[in-house]
């Protein structure tokens, strides 16, 4: 039997998170299944661990030189068979009926371009972190709503590793932009979701580890991850209508471009001066630099957050 969904896990030094991801994918629930792992010339044992597996439904590669993850995420795509694609990740942990619910949903709901779901986070020592927040989004999410998502959080998913992609719809708006290091999944999720419906799918899924190691929380990328960023929400600029685009911007002034603010002010305090002009030259040339100015005084004197209403589109 032809397998129904590929799970494509990119390594690169996983350390001692690796063990617990992969064996999270062969414990599931669902056993029709194509486990494609490639490793990025780990140096920390992590492939040494990888040759070790013994099961017919792994199949294990090696790049000969360090490629990236977005590299790497179009390779796994291209090597897999099945009609829906699993993203994975080294440090994160499926429940054991993760792969069988994307697969019911995409039986259900088969014209969705990708799917997410909800998931617990977990600490470097895998202890859940309490979460009283209820997620209203709906199950399946128009393009509008995805547009309005995007402008006030960014990527809708928030990860990789908790997303589902229907392959037929990757083929149709093509792989993740290699040339991004930091933003390419949300550029992907942006690009998907202007031709696709997006899906939800409430329960948590997988658990997410959150620690200090992550590429994203790495200081030295944040200059990169806010000009692509910006380049995405360009591309969203550029097919959504002239008013979702002018309320996409107040929505951005309450969350998103604040935060940018916020980066460029503490390069500035920390006298790297070199780093605020990278942060002011990205935002002045996206946003009215004085209105943003204004929405960020306003945000630090009323020290409210703006909530976003996801009961209406635009």
């Amino acid at each position: 039997m032809k397998e129904d969904i590929t799970v494509i896990l990119p390594v690169y030094n996983g350390g001692r998170y690796l063990r617990d991801s992969v064996e999270s994918v062969i414990k599931q629930n669902h056993l029709n299944f194509q486990f494609i792992i490639l490793d990025d010339c780990s140096t920390d044992g992590s492939w040494e661990y990888l040759k070790s597996l013994i099961n017919p439904k792994i199949k294990l590669f090696r790049n000969s030189e360090n490629k990236g993850l977005f590299f790497n995420l179009n390779w796994l795509i291209k090597e897999s068979s099945a009609p829906l694609i699993k993203l994975w990740a080294q440090d994160d942990i499926m429940y054991p009926n993760c792969l069988e619910s994307f697969v019911d949903f995409f039986n259900k709901y088969p014209h969705t371009g990708f799917c997410y779901s909800g998931r617990d986070m977990i600490d470097e020592q895998g202890k859940i972190k309490e979460n009283y927040k209820v997620d209203n989004t709906p199950t399946i999410i128009s393009s509008a709503l995805h547009a309005k998502i995007a402008y006030y959080t960014g990527s809708i998913a928030g990860n990789i590793a908790n997303v589902c992609i229907n392959k037929k719809a990757l083929v149709e708006v093509g792989l993740f932009n290699e040339q991004m290091k930091i933003s390419a999944d949300f550029e992907m999720w942006v690009r998907l979701a202007k031709v696709h419906e997006t899906g939800f799918i409430r329960e948590k899924l997988i658990q997410l580890r959150d620690h200090d190691k992550q590429l994203s929380r790495n200081e030295k990328y944040y200059i990169n991850h806010v000009r692509e960023d910006l380049e995405t929400y360009r591309y969203l600029d550029s097919y959504v209508t002239p008013e979702q685009k002018k309320e996409g911007r107040k929505l951005m002034r309450s969350h998103k471009l604040i935060f940018y603010y916020t980066l460029m002010i503490k390069s500035f305090v920390k006298l790297n001066f070199s780093t605020f002009l990278k942060y002011f030259s990205c935002l002045v040339h996206y946003d009215n630099f004085m209105l943003l100015s204004f929405a960020f005084m306003k945000s630090k004197l009323l020290g409210k957050k703006h909530e976003l209403d996801i009961s209406k589109e635009f």
